[in-house]
Protein backbone atom coordinates (compact mmCIF):
# COMPACT_ATOMS: atom_id res chain seq x y z
CA UNK A 1 0.00 0.00 0.00
CA UNK A 2 1.09 3.20 -0.98
CA UNK A 3 2.36 5.52 2.08
CA UNK A 4 -0.26 8.78 2.25
CA UNK A 5 1.12 11.98 2.97
CA UNK A 6 2.01 12.86 6.76
CA UNK A 7 0.08 15.97 6.90
CA UNK A 8 -3.28 15.28 5.39
CA UNK A 9 -4.46 14.40 8.96
CA UNK A 10 -4.44 17.97 10.89
CA UNK A 11 -6.08 16.90 13.64
CA UNK A 12 -4.11 13.37 14.44
CA UNK A 13 -0.89 16.13 13.77
CA UNK A 14 -2.44 18.36 16.40
CA UNK A 15 -2.50 15.81 18.92
CA UNK A 16 0.37 13.78 18.27
CA UNK A 17 2.59 16.83 18.82
CA UNK A 18 0.57 18.89 21.77
CA UNK A 19 3.19 18.25 23.89
CA UNK A 20 6.01 20.14 21.96
CA UNK A 21 6.22 23.46 23.37
CA UNK A 22 10.18 23.91 23.97
CA UNK A 23 10.61 25.42 20.15
CA UNK A 24 7.72 27.38 20.55
CA UNK A 25 8.81 29.21 23.81
CA UNK A 26 12.30 29.39 22.19
CA UNK A 27 11.01 30.95 18.79
CA UNK A 28 8.36 33.19 20.49
CA UNK A 29 11.33 34.80 23.11
CA UNK A 30 13.71 35.74 19.50
CA UNK A 31 10.30 37.22 18.68
CA UNK A 32 10.15 39.34 21.26
CA UNK A 33 13.01 40.32 21.29
CA UNK A 34 13.35 40.99 17.71
CA UNK A 35 9.97 42.32 16.90
CA UNK A 36 7.74 42.15 13.66
CA UNK A 37 6.33 41.57 11.35
CA UNK A 38 6.90 37.91 11.32
CA UNK A 39 7.45 35.14 8.28
CA UNK A 40 6.05 31.72 9.62
CA UNK A 41 7.36 29.41 7.32
CA UNK A 42 5.77 25.93 7.49
CA UNK A 43 3.33 26.95 9.78
CA UNK A 44 1.04 23.94 9.73
CA UNK A 45 -1.94 24.53 11.78
CA UNK A 46 -0.92 27.16 14.04
CA UNK A 47 0.95 25.74 16.10
CA UNK A 48 3.66 28.44 16.63
CA UNK A 49 1.84 31.30 14.71
CA UNK A 50 -1.13 30.94 17.94
CA UNK A 51 1.21 32.26 20.49
CA UNK A 52 2.90 34.18 18.27
CA UNK A 53 -0.18 36.34 17.11
CA UNK A 54 -1.57 36.80 21.10
CA UNK A 55 2.07 37.61 21.85
CA UNK A 56 0.85 40.71 19.79
CA UNK A 57 2.88 40.24 16.55
CA UNK A 58 1.77 40.43 13.32
CA UNK A 59 2.57 37.45 11.87
CA UNK A 60 2.20 35.70 7.84
CA UNK A 61 1.90 32.01 8.11
CA UNK A 62 2.94 29.97 4.51
CA UNK A 63 2.52 26.20 4.17
CA UNK A 64 1.24 24.33 0.95
CA UNK A 65 -0.54 20.96 2.59
CA UNK A 66 -4.35 22.38 2.28
CA UNK A 67 -5.18 20.33 5.66
CA UNK A 68 -2.83 21.86 7.66
CA UNK A 69 -3.81 25.31 6.29
CA UNK A 70 -7.77 24.66 6.86
CA UNK A 71 -7.34 24.09 10.62
CA UNK A 72 -4.50 26.98 11.17
CA UNK A 73 -7.65 29.32 9.30
CA UNK A 74 -10.09 27.30 11.88
CA UNK A 75 -7.92 28.26 14.85
CA UNK A 76 -6.97 31.97 13.65
CA UNK A 77 -10.88 32.28 13.18
CA UNK A 78 -11.49 31.46 16.78
CA UNK A 79 -9.06 34.48 18.32
CA UNK A 80 -10.73 37.84 18.81
CA UNK A 81 -11.16 40.54 16.12
CA UNK A 82 -7.69 42.84 16.83
CA UNK A 83 -5.82 39.43 16.66
CA UNK A 84 -7.12 37.89 13.44
CA UNK A 85 -6.26 41.46 12.26
CA UNK A 86 -2.70 40.86 12.68
CA UNK A 87 -2.79 37.19 10.74
CA UNK A 88 -2.31 36.37 7.22
CA UNK A 89 -2.18 32.50 5.94
CA UNK A 90 -0.87 31.79 2.19
CA UNK A 91 -0.71 28.92 0.36
CA UNK A 92 2.42 28.29 -0.98
CA UNK A 93 5.62 26.43 -1.79
CA UNK A 94 9.15 26.95 0.12
CA UNK A 95 11.22 26.82 -2.96
CA UNK A 96 9.01 29.88 -4.71
CA UNK A 97 8.32 32.26 -1.96
CA UNK A 98 5.62 34.51 -3.23
CA UNK A 99 6.40 37.40 -0.74
CA UNK A 100 7.68 40.87 -1.58
CA UNK A 101 11.32 41.98 -0.54
CA UNK A 102 12.18 43.55 2.66
CA UNK A 103 8.98 42.62 4.48
CA UNK A 104 9.73 41.14 7.69
CA UNK A 105 11.97 41.62 11.05
CA UNK A 106 11.89 37.60 11.58
CA UNK A 107 11.33 34.67 9.85
CA UNK A 108 11.30 31.24 11.63
CA UNK A 109 10.92 27.58 9.91
CA UNK A 110 10.46 25.47 13.24
CA UNK A 111 10.17 21.78 13.82
CA UNK A 112 12.67 20.76 10.71
CA UNK A 113 10.78 22.43 8.13
CA UNK A 114 14.22 23.06 5.64
CA UNK A 115 14.52 19.32 5.72
CA UNK A 116 11.87 19.23 3.40
CA UNK A 117 14.19 20.70 0.94
CA UNK A 118 15.60 17.77 -0.64
CA UNK A 119 18.41 18.57 -2.71
CA UNK A 120 21.38 21.50 -1.98
CA UNK A 121 19.69 23.76 -5.31
CA UNK A 122 16.37 24.06 -3.64
CA UNK A 123 18.12 24.50 -0.13
CA UNK A 124 20.28 27.43 -1.58
CA UNK A 125 17.33 28.92 -3.38
CA UNK A 126 15.26 28.56 -0.46
CA UNK A 127 18.17 30.83 1.77
CA UNK A 128 18.11 33.45 -1.19
CA UNK A 129 14.38 33.56 -1.12
CA UNK A 130 14.41 34.05 2.45
CA UNK A 131 16.76 36.66 2.56
CA UNK A 132 15.23 38.40 0.25
CA UNK A 133 12.04 38.92 2.34
CA UNK A 134 13.93 39.72 5.10
CA UNK A 135 14.50 43.42 6.33
CA UNK A 136 18.64 44.43 6.19
CA UNK A 137 19.73 43.07 9.88
CA UNK A 138 16.30 41.06 9.82
CA UNK A 139 16.85 37.65 11.84
CA UNK A 140 16.03 33.77 10.24
CA UNK A 141 15.67 31.16 13.22
CA UNK A 142 15.69 27.41 12.12
CA UNK A 143 16.25 24.25 13.35
CA UNK A 144 16.89 20.56 11.86
CA UNK A 145 16.87 17.00 13.30
CA UNK A 146 20.37 14.95 13.27
CA UNK A 147 19.99 11.62 14.17
CA UNK A 148 21.98 9.76 17.30
CA UNK A 149 23.96 7.10 16.50
CA UNK A 150 21.59 4.84 17.69
CA UNK A 151 18.74 6.09 15.35
CA UNK A 152 20.88 5.80 12.27
CA UNK A 153 22.17 2.14 12.79
CA UNK A 154 18.18 1.18 12.66
CA UNK A 155 17.25 3.51 9.78
CA UNK A 156 20.57 2.01 7.99
CA UNK A 157 18.95 -1.57 9.03
CA UNK A 158 15.51 -0.55 7.19
CA UNK A 159 17.56 -0.42 3.43
CA UNK A 160 17.47 -4.36 3.79
CA UNK A 161 14.20 -5.34 1.84
CA UNK A 162 13.33 -8.38 4.35
CA UNK A 163 14.05 -5.51 7.12
CA UNK A 164 10.74 -4.62 8.56
CA UNK A 165 11.61 -4.22 11.85
CA UNK A 166 8.94 -1.52 13.96
CA UNK A 167 10.15 0.91 16.35
CA UNK A 168 8.04 3.19 18.99
CA UNK A 169 5.27 0.70 19.34
CA UNK A 170 2.30 1.98 21.30
CA UNK A 171 -1.67 1.82 21.09
CA UNK A 172 -3.95 5.19 21.24
CA UNK A 173 -7.30 6.42 20.44
CA UNK A 174 -7.62 8.59 18.04
CA UNK A 175 -8.64 12.09 18.53
CA UNK A 176 -11.29 12.60 15.89
CA UNK A 177 -12.99 8.88 15.41
CA UNK A 178 -12.10 7.90 18.73
CA UNK A 179 -10.96 4.33 17.69
CA UNK A 180 -8.31 2.64 19.37
CA UNK A 181 -5.45 2.14 16.93
CA UNK A 182 -1.61 0.78 16.78
CA UNK A 183 1.49 2.92 16.18
CA UNK A 184 4.64 2.00 14.72
CA UNK A 185 7.19 3.52 13.32
CA UNK A 186 10.47 1.98 10.75
CA UNK A 187 13.31 4.03 9.45
CA UNK A 188 15.14 3.92 6.43
CA UNK A 189 18.10 6.05 5.58
CA UNK A 190 19.32 6.28 1.70
CA UNK A 191 22.01 8.71 1.34
CA UNK A 192 21.51 11.85 2.92
CA UNK A 193 17.54 11.05 2.85
CA UNK A 194 15.61 9.73 5.83
CA UNK A 195 12.38 8.50 5.28
CA UNK A 196 10.61 7.67 8.86
CA UNK A 197 7.68 5.82 8.01
CA UNK A 198 4.37 5.94 10.27
CA UNK A 199 2.11 2.93 10.63
CA UNK A 200 -1.50 3.27 12.08
CA UNK A 201 -3.50 0.30 12.64
CA UNK A 202 -7.20 1.03 13.44
CA UNK A 203 -9.32 -1.55 14.48
CA UNK A 204 -11.19 -2.97 11.89
CA UNK A 205 -9.50 -0.97 9.16
CA UNK A 206 -6.59 -1.27 6.79
CA UNK A 207 -3.13 -0.34 7.30
CA UNK A 208 -2.31 3.44 6.92
CA UNK A 209 0.76 4.40 6.36
CA UNK A 210 2.59 7.87 6.58
CA UNK A 211 6.01 8.97 4.91
CA UNK A 212 7.93 11.52 6.39
CA UNK A 213 11.36 12.40 4.21
CA UNK A 214 14.05 14.52 5.76
CA UNK A 215 17.11 15.91 3.95
CA UNK A 216 20.06 15.00 6.90
CA UNK A 217 22.13 18.43 7.53
CA UNK A 218 25.08 19.03 9.17
CA UNK A 219 26.35 22.01 10.35
CA UNK A 220 28.70 22.14 7.65
CA UNK A 221 26.11 22.06 4.88
CA UNK A 222 24.31 24.56 6.62
CA UNK A 223 27.76 26.84 6.44
CA UNK A 224 28.02 26.19 2.70
CA UNK A 225 24.33 26.08 1.91
CA UNK A 226 24.09 29.75 3.02
CA UNK A 227 26.96 30.95 1.55
CA UNK A 228 26.09 33.43 -1.37
CA UNK A 229 22.54 33.75 0.09
CA UNK A 230 22.92 36.77 1.35
CA UNK A 231 22.47 35.85 5.28
CA UNK A 232 25.05 35.47 7.82
CA UNK A 233 25.52 33.03 10.37
CA UNK A 234 25.46 34.28 14.02
CA UNK A 235 24.11 32.10 16.35
CA UNK A 236 23.56 28.00 17.41
CA UNK A 237 22.72 25.92 19.70
CA UNK A 238 22.16 21.97 20.40
CA UNK A 239 18.35 22.53 21.30
CA UNK A 240 16.37 24.90 22.49
CA UNK A 241 17.35 24.96 26.55
CA UNK A 242 20.65 26.94 25.49
CA UNK A 243 22.82 24.11 25.04
CA UNK A 244 25.97 24.04 22.68
CA UNK A 245 25.65 22.56 19.24
CA UNK A 246 27.64 19.56 19.19
CA UNK A 247 28.04 16.21 17.99
CA UNK A 248 25.94 14.67 20.49
CA UNK A 249 22.78 16.65 19.98
CA UNK A 250 20.14 15.89 17.89
CA UNK A 251 18.51 19.27 17.55
CA UNK A 252 20.49 21.96 15.83
CA UNK A 253 19.11 25.31 16.33
CA UNK A 254 20.30 28.16 14.01
CA UNK A 255 20.30 31.91 13.87
CA UNK A 256 20.88 33.93 10.98
CA UNK A 257 21.03 37.46 9.85
CA UNK A 258 20.52 39.68 6.31
CA UNK A 259 23.39 41.00 5.95
CA UNK A 260 27.65 40.62 7.12
CA UNK A 261 28.23 40.12 10.34
CA UNK A 262 29.33 43.41 11.45
CA UNK A 263 25.91 45.33 10.05
CA UNK A 264 23.05 45.35 13.04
Amino acid sequence: MPARDPFEDAVLYDWEYRRRRDDVRFYGTLADERGGPILDLGCGTGRLMLPLLRAGHVVVGLDRAPAMLARAAARVGRLAPGVRRRALLLRADLRRLPIARDRFQLAVAAFHTIQHLATDRELARFFAGVARTLRPGGWFAFDSFAPNAQFLTRANAGRKARDDRRWARTHFRHPATGRRTAYSESYRLSGRMLTTTFHYQAVGARQRRVALVHRLLSPADVERLLAGSGLTLIATWGGFDDQPLDAKTEQHVYLVRRGLPHHS
